[in-house]
């Protein structure tokens, strides 16, 4: 079973990554959380459970994973982003279990990950030939990150003999005109020149590794213009992001939620939904101890991958300095596959069915909340559109009566404030922006972070007659931003 969900995960997953809302990003977790634990349950009560699940090389992964958790509850966002922790736990999960793949599963999975690949290409080339929406609707979220997904792909094109889809992959790379994954393959291929199989000396190297110097200098010129200053902005609030929480951090995914409020008003390129720095982004949503578990973890499982698959990893490790490819979940999901190196079980722990049928047992209560969160994010998903269309019908009142149970509890009082904000230029009894300063003045009381509250407070009370206001907002702002 691990083997054909990981197989769908790795081969669909690029392919849907535009149409990504909640219930296809929880069914895609979901898929993973049940592939793995029917594969515990299925060790337990057969060979039994190899101890190097938890050894020494893996321990890493299952600290971060932990820390990161922990991040999140102690998010003042977590009503916003807390669906967003579950991509980096399937990505951790398709990691450790496929440690323990054997070859025929890993050459399964694999292939799988290549007609995936081929199924992105026809869809790239529809999209941009037929459709005509090539620009307006990019596969894996923007041309960046596409850039990267075909540069993991090259390497592992390459090992399996699949000329034709690396040629088309590199294709891609040129299409998408990245300059990131341009130096992403320059990385690679200076890694790859200085160790090809044979025991060439680096001196032998020296020319084709000072070309790639040279053009590695030209992608980072290039860099200079707007693109350039946009990343020195998201890297500025990513940093000073982290500042704030330099401990538990902000949880996953809340770079789009609060970075906005760490930047000062009228910022080249103030808002981003992504840092553009991968290592940047994770520190500053995650912390100081998550983030030092994790790419610990991580910088070691990429040195110990063997093969051509490994300049995948530098290649996508080298992008993450510039962008945000690695925080796209499907192609997050294939780096965690390519990084699991296979690991010798040895010895093996085997529970009494009794001892599995009490771990069983005692996983339901954890399983029944788990899915009873997922019932109610959907059904808030439900209740959100009922609103937006209420607010668009002119009926305010209706919008606020949809959302009402999620004020009333906590999980989802953020959000719901958030679009009650934003949707309260909809009620005509009031005077105008009343209903949209109230709700945002509750989201900061629920979050002093939000950064959509405090710019459209802003941009409220700059209006006549509300100086006084204003100049508290900006009070209150500095309290909170020192």
């Amino acid at each position: 079973m691990l083997a054909y969900i990981f197989s769908f995960i790795l081969g669909l997953a690029p392919s849907l990554q535009a149409l990504f809302d909640l219930p296809l990003q929880l069914a895609l977790q979901r898929a993973v959380l049940a592939a793995c634990l029917a594969w515990l349950a299925q060790r337990a009560l057969g060979p039994g459970l190899p101890r190097a699940l938890w050894g020494r090389r893996l321990r890493p992964f299952w600290v971060a994973g932990a820390l990161t958790l922990l991040s999140l509850a102690a998010s003042p966002v977590r009503g916003l982003v807390f669906n967003e922790w579950g991509n980096y736990a399937a990505g951790l999960l398709i990691f450790l279990f496929a440690s323990f793949a054997g070859a025929e599963a890993r050459g399964r999975v694999e292939r799988a990950a290549l007609w995936g690949a081929w199924l992105l290409f026809g869809l790239c080339v529809l999209q941009a030939f037929v459709l005509k929406n090539f620009l307006s609707a990019v596969p894996l979220t923007n041309l960046n990150a596409l850039a990267l997904y075909a540069v993991m792909i090259i390497p592992l094109a390459l090992s399996r003999g699949a000329w034709p889809l690396a040629a088309a992959m590199l294709i891609l790379v040129v299409w998408t005109q990245s300059l990131g994954a341009a130096l992403a393959g320059l990385a690679g291929a200076g890694f790859y020149a200085v160790s090809r199989p044979g025991g060439r000396a680096l001196r032998e190297n020296a020319l084709p590794l000072a070309v790639l110097g040279l053009l590695a200098a030209a992608v980072f010129y290039l860099l200079q213009s707007d693109s350039m200053a946009g990343r020195l902005a998201w890297w500025r609030s990513a940093w000073e992001m982290f500042l704030a929480r330099p401990l538990t951090g902000f949880g996953a995914a809340s770079f789009t939620w609060v970075s906005g409020a760490f930047q000062p008003a009228g910022v080249f390129r103030e808002y981003s939904i992504y840092a553009h720095n991968y290592y940047l982004e994770f520190l500053a949503e995650n912390g100081l101890p998550a983030a030092a578990a994790w790419f610990w973890a991580v910088l070691a499982a990429a040195r110990a991958r063997g093969g051509l698959v490994k300049y995948s990893l530098i290649a996508a490790l080298t992008h993450s300095l510039v962008d945000f490819g690695l925080s796209v979940p499907a192609n997050f999901w294939l780096f965690c596959w390519l990084l699991a190196s296979p690991l010798e079980e040895g010895e093996t722990l085997r529970p009494t069915r009794r001892a599995v049928l009490a771990a069983s047992l005692a996983a339901l209560l954890p399983a029944a909340a788990l899915l009873s969160l997922d019932w109610r994010s959907l059904a808030f998903e439900k209740a959100r559109a009922r609103a937006v269309a209420a607010a668009v019908a002119g009926d305010f009142p209706a919008a606020e009566a949809e959302l009402a149970p999620a004020l009333r509890g906590s999980l989802f009082r953020a959000p719901a404030l958030d679009l009650l904000g934003r949707l309260g230029a909809a009620d005509r009894g009031a005077p105008p922006g009343f209903a949209s300063a109230v709700y945002f003045e509750m989201a900061l009381l629920e979050s002093p972070y939000s950064a959509r509250a405090w710019a459209a407070l802003r941009r409220l009370y700059s209006a006549p007659g509300l100086e006084a206001r204003a100049a508290g907002l900006e009070a209150r702002r500095r309290e909170v931003f020192k």
